[in-house]
């Protein structure tokens, strides 16, 4: 054999070769590293650190016991594959087999992690070990819908993991993720990337998170658009040197509780921040009381409709925040159809504020008004921005009235 294989950083990059994308069968994915690893005593571990790496469904684990241990039947009615149960108590002997294949699990990453091969008592065994000792101990990312049985095993102990994605969290189990959230700042102590998103916000919930959040010191990246943090939350935030990303639902009080003589209240290392509100209003005061960092990135989505005056203001806000040199994408949507409809037209001098965002590359603007721009308005517009790459307006309001010709996109383009 070559020295060269025998060097473990080599064989890792060689065996990661022998992975297919995600959505090939879990069989075929995998094929080669079984046999790799059965090729040596060199090959071994490596081709199953690689074979173990991501794990979409913890269910193979069980198989990987003795067939004393368990069971299995076709379930072909059910269209499943294998079903497979324990038939009793597993033992110290067992546990420990599971631990050898557990512990080289990176990743648990996808929004169908689910159980599908085992029975549910056999889920609450093997979430279940019989020692405090963790079973994932190197997990890094977990990535998964909030759902039964998954919501048992975001309660283990993760004690590696710096990335935690939970996606649609349903209203009637809002309480029991609580329990997994405060799990999770108990024995996941260094969580750098944070994505929750629930189906609705939840007034207790936020109250809770905001109080959970403080327990994480690494945070790079938070994102949580159903959730309303506190004043307390984002001061947290503002002395964690590493973040670079926040997004949250901003309470209509919030911008209130701001002193704006006071330091910074996000990060110097911020370069992207997105906002939820149900009003233009609520974003716009807390604009006009922090002092944002070096900003290039910069979300505002909103429920209501926003008035002239509203729009206005929030603008003139931006165009003074200190983010006007450097903001280089603005996204600004209603999102949602609530409130009043105020029969508005986006004109150029509504614009006008934005067009001091010299090194814009990327614009997204939608709101419920109608479009009133001409050829000459989109010109100026774009030699307002000469490093324009994406310019999108009402694509989901629509515009009811023609004023841009293909004269004048051609012309835009040329410029």
């Amino acid at each position: 054999m070559h020295h060269a294989l025998q060097i473990q950083e080599i064989l890792l990059n060689l065996f990661d070769y022998c992975r297919l994308p995600s959505y090939i069968t879990m069989r075929k994915e995998t094929a080669d590293l079984p046999a790799l690893a059965r090729t040596c005593r060199a090959f071994k571990e490596p081709a199953l650190d690689v074979l173990w790496k991501t794990l979409y469904d913890p269910s193979p684990l069980a198989q990987c016991l003795p067939e004393a241990s368990h069971h299995s039947e076709i379930a072909i009615l059910q269209g499943t594959g294998t079903h497979y149960s324990f038939s009793r108590w597993l033992t110290q002997v067992e546990w420990g087999i599971l631990r050898s294949y557990a512990r080289r699990v990176r990743s648990m990453h996808d929004s169908n992690l689910s159980f599908r091969g085992l029975d549910w008592e056999s889920v609450r065994t093997l979430l279940n070990p019989p020692t405090t000792e963790p079973l994932f101990p190197n997990l890094r990312d977990l990535y998964c819908d909030f759902a039964t049985p998954i919501e048992h095993l975001l309660y283990m102990p993760f004690p590696s993991l710096t990335s935690l994605h939970v996606e649609s969290v349903p209203e009637e189990s809002i309480h029991a993720f609580q329990g997994s959230v405060e799990s999770f700042s108990t024995f996941s102590p260094n969580i750098s990337r944070l994505t929750i998103n629930l189906s609705q916000p939840d007034t207790t919930f936020s109250k809770f998170f905001s109080n959970c959040i403080c327990r994480w010191r690494n945070l790079q990246t938070v994102s949580c658009p159903e959730v309303t943090l506190d004043v307390d939350a984002l001061a947290h935030l503002s002395r964690t040197s590493t973040l670079t990303e926040v997004t949250f639902m901003l309470g209509d009080t919030l911008p209130n509780q701001i002193i704006p003589s006071e330091s910074p209240l996000f990060s110097s290392n911020m370069h992207a921040l997105t906002l939820y509100s149900e009003l233009l209003d609520s974003i716009s005061r807390l604009i006009s009381r922090t002092r944002l960092p070096a900003i290039t990135d910069f979300g505002a989505y909103i429920d209501n409709c926003p008035s002239k005056q509203d729009l206005s203001f929030f603008l003139a806000g931006l165009q003074t925040s200190g983010i006007a040199y450097t903001i280089e994408t603005f996204r600004f949507t209603q999102s949602r159809f609530r409130g009043t409809v105020h029969r508005s037209e986006l004109d150029l001098e509504d614009l006008r504020p934005c067009m001091a965002f010299s090194n814009l590359r990327h614009i997204t603007l939608s709101i419920r008004w109608n479009v009133r721009l001409t050829d000459n308005d989109l010109l100026e517009l774009a030699s307002a921005w000469p490093r324009l790459e994406w310019l999108q307006i009402n694509t989901t309001w629509g515009w009811r009235t023609p004023g841009i010709t293909p004269d004048g996109l051609a012309r835009c383009l040329n410029t």
